[in-house]
């Protein structure tokens, strides 16, 4: 990955003697490095931007800004709005203005654009390049670890290594001689107390489709031939549609489908692709492609794993290529209009029958081996705990009980990102939009979705652009009435008979194929059990990982050999529930990705093929 900023907090060193010498920055001055961002000066005071920016032209003339250059602009905005002005600013982009004694960073609302790593005295956009300061002795962090073995990512600020932190997507981080000071952009308060007056359904259904035609038409921008990514579903689906309403010429479209899977979305995609007059290419997935698994490490930064980032590696893949200009992507939707309804409904039944204690309770005293084997024990586990920690992100990793044996710990560290979290609710409406701000958004994301997919596309430099995350549509989204995202009572939710989506769902549906609307939902992830389906393979990575530098620190490596034949008995049997074995296979990479991570960043080994950490 290309790393475009160093930087120190102190306005007096010289960053070339940070860094491990290198003929690139023998000429450098100064505190800071810029390579790639656009720069402009006020004053004692620089500001950097990397950026991919949709409405700065907009602003500047409805704000009456003298600058031309984007870096001008947004240091106008700035000075005339502070902080709340980049609120204005719709695309992705990181921001740094660097100044005697304090340095401020912005992040774009979904963290699309650059990350940036900090230390007290440095910060870098690249994890990677964390290791070309002195002073830095990488360390893992404890609490960074267990927190990704569990959910599989780390949410910012923290990170997996010790006296690093990241800045979260949409806040405001100050480092100055105070210490650390954040700020989000777009708080939970402003979403909860929009106004949000009752609206006719078709006005409504008429201004969000003018809304993503108004999306699709700035990510194009002109183009002659405009990528796809389309799954076979709503969202990928209205995207494709729209599209041809405002792009007449050229559009390739890209499935990705899995071998011997009788719920592949690969028809459902093509058929869209025929209706709308696309160039439609498909690649089928057979498990091979966890080869790049250690590629895909140094790219992600922090150790992450989720069912559909090897499946958006192998459409990156594909899509470059093409070398297009730009490639549209449906990811974000589901979120920004608030998923998983039915849990959110349940969660509130119980919790005004008085259920909630009780769902809580069993979710504690089922956190143990007994509910972890291929049954109807662990089924309702699974369940109860969606429903129980409806405000945190589900358990697809090792479970609690599974850590503390082997970190042999009482108790497993308490990420800081769960304090954030409100503690009451009094409506449906408010629990609604808490779980869809804490959850959804802030999580689910910026720290999931959008991450992967745009540090994916980084990595195989692809202009991948997400129509649903517009600014404009986020803002619409706040003042429609709730019955409007999600339409049914309480009751029918419960019973699965809501909608989700719903206005989406009104625009889009008419336009697609009955085909794709009057199917159950799949979902956009990888079986992953597809990852470990030969036996040689599986033997040779139950071998790596228990000889593993992790394996070595932890305080109970011989809890690793039960889950190992447990995985055995599964891969080799037929098993009783998909989502058990998901689970598990979750777990099983979960333990890859850590003893892979760990050579490469604790142990410094470079290799980028799995088989080479393998061996024979």
């Amino acid at each position: 990955m290309k790393t475009f900023i160093y930087g120190l907090f102190s306005e007096t060193g010289q960053i070339a003697n940070y860094l491990v010498p290198d003929q690139k920055f023998a000429n450098i001055q100064g505190s800071v490095y810029s390579g790639g961002y656009l720069t402009a000066t006020r004053g004692n005071r620089n500001l950097y931007l990397h950026h991919r920016i949709y409405n700065l032209a907009e602003i500047g003339s409805r704000l009456g800004f003298s600058s031309n250059d984007p870096a001008g602009l947004i240091f106008e905005l700035i000075e005339k709005e502070g902080i709340r002005g980049i609120e204005l600013v719709n695309g992705k982009f990181t921001i740094i203005i660097s100044e005697p004694g304090k340095t401020t960073i912005y992040r774009d609302r979904n963290g699309e654009d650059r990350m940036i790593y900090f230390t007290k005295e440095f910060f870098t956009d690249s994890y990677q390049a964390l290791k070309e300061f002195k002073s830095f002795v990488a360390r893992p962090d404890l609490t960074g670890i267990t927190t990704f073995l569990k959910v599989g990512y780390i949410p910012a600020p923290c990170t997996s290594l010790e006296g690093v932190m990241k800045v979260p997507a949409g806040e405001v981080f100050t480092i100055s001689r105070e210490g650390v000071k954040s700020e989000k952009l777009f708080d939970f308060q402003s979403m909860l107390h929009a106004k949000r007056d009752p609206v006719s359904l078709e006005d409504t259904v008429e201004q969000y489709r003018d809304l993503l035609k108004k999306s699709l038409i700035r990510r194009i921008d002109g183009a002659d031939v405009v990528g796809a990514l389309l799954s076979g579903g709503y969202d990928s689906g209205g995207n494709i549609a729209m599209l041809r309403d405002v792009h007449s010429k050229t559009i390739k479209t890209y499935s990705i489908g899995f071998k011997d899977n009788p719920a592949s979305e690969l028809p459902y995609a093509k058929m869209m692709a025929e209706q709308f007059g696309a160039d439609h290419h498909e690649y089928i997935m057979d498990g091979t492609e966890i080869e790049f698994l250690p590629d895909i490490i140094d790219y992600m930064g922090d150790p992450f794993s989720e069912s559909g980032f090897m499946l958006n590696y192998a459409a990156m893949k594909m899509v470059s290529n093409e070398n297009l200009p730009v490639t549209i992507g449906g990811d974000g939707n589901d979120q920004y209009f608030g998923a998983e309804i039915r849990d959110t409904a349940m969660y509130f039944k119980f919790h005004q029958s008085g259920l909630a204690p009780v769902s809580a309770l069993f979710d504690k005293l089922s956190d143990n081996s007994l509910f972890d084997n291929d049954n109807i024990l662990f089924r309702i586990q699974f369940q109860n705990q969606k429903i129980a920690k409806v405000m945190e992100p589900v358990t697809f990793g090792l479970h609690d009980f599974q850590l503390k044996k082997l970190f042999n710990m009482k108790s497993i560290p308490t990420h800081p990102y769960l304090k954030d979290i409100p503690g009451k609710f009094s409506t449906y409406e408010e629990l609604f939009l808490q779980r869809n701000y804490y959850l959804n958004l802030r999580h689910a994301v910026n720290e999931v979705i959008i991450f992967k997919a745009s540090r994916l596309s980084e990595k195989f430099d692809v202009n991948l652009a997400f129509s649903y995350t517009d600014l404009d549509i986020y803002n619409f989204l706040q003042h429609l009435p709730i019955n409007l995202r999600a339409k049914g009572t309480i009751k029918e939710t419960m019973k699965g008979k809501g909608v989700s989506k719903y206005i989406h769902k009104q625009l889009v549906k008419p336009m697609l194929p009955d085909a794709v609307t009057n199917r159950p939902k799949q979902g956009g992830f990888s079986p992953l059990e597809i990852f470990f389906n030969s036996r040689e393979r599986r033997e040779k990575i139950y071998r790596y990982v228990r000889n593993s530098a992790f394996a070595k620190s932890l305080k109970n490596a011989e809890y690793l050999e039960q889950f190992f034949k447990q995985y055995e008995s599964l891969s080799t049997g037929k098993g009783y529930w998909f989502w058990y074995k998901q689970v598990k296979s979750n777990q099983m990479l979960n333990l890859l990705i850590i003893s892979l991570w760990w050579d490469k960043v604790i142990q410094g080994k470079n290799n980028s093929k799995l088989s080479d950490y393998l061996g024979n």
